[in-house]
């Protein structure tokens, strides 16, 4: 755990502050708080707990902690061009913009991190990507997570209605692609069982805000 706080504080200081700024001015001008840069932040956030519970099972090494970060804050910045759910490929392009027009030395796991933004968009998992620690899964699981509780409720309810659903369409919309997520967060993280239980938690509250919502409506 020293080794990874570490190296955690490592990447940090080369890209956190760069890319934040970065991402925030992406975001500038645009009017989608649920997915702006403090969402990926958030998501950042979520990678590091994801990698302190893994890391007494699994070598984590600084490139893959490197790799996670610059994937977090990259990773719906296509979002910027196309509120579609199918943005990653927008992103990816971003961040290979990002690194071409600063002539910055490409990341030694350049390439696993390009796959993760832009598939990261794909709920039906059809990736099939389950290695705990991969940048993809890392990155996908931090995104999800951040769609539980109750922050996910505001974001879901944003991002849903600019896409046009209704409010009666809503509630079914969530749920379906909500218990996608959890199902490939348990899939991949459920013998972590103190990362497991808190976001399951988590997630129902969600679940239970909208199931209500439906039987309301």
């Amino acid at each position: 755990m020293k080794e990874l706080k570490k190296n955690i504080q490592q990447a940090e200081k080369k890209y956190l502050a760069v890319l934040s700024n970065y991402c925030a001015s992406i975001f500038n001008g645009t009017n989608i708080p649920s997915h702006d840069h403090s969402h990926h932040l958030r998501v950042w956030e979520y990678s590091k707990e994801i990698l302190g519970a893994i890391c007494n099972s699994y070598q984590i090494d600084y490139e893959l902690i490197e790799s996670c970060l610059i994937a977090s804050l990259f990773h719906d910045t296509g979002l910027t061009k196309t509120l579609s759910e199918n943005h990653g490929n927008e992103g990816k392009k971003i961040c290979i913009q990002y690194f071409e027009e600063n002539k910055l030395p490409k990341p030694d796991r350049f390439e696993e991190i390009l796959f993760a933004i832009e598939n990261h968009d794909d709920k039906d998992y059809k990736q099939n990507n389950t290695e705990p620690n991969s940048v993809f899964s890392i990155l996908c699981n931090a995104d999800d997570l951040d769609a539980f509780g109750k922050v996910g409720i505001v974001r879901y309810t944003e991002i849903y209605l600019l896409r046009g659903i209704t409010l009666n369409q809503l509630p079914e919309s969530v749920i379906n692609n909500l218990d996608k997520r959890f199902i490939n967060f348990k899939s991949t993280y459920q013998n972590f069982s103190k990362l497991y239980s808190k976001h399951q938690q988590k997630y129902l509250i969600t679940r239970k805000f909208f199931q209500d919502l439906k039987e309301e409506l």
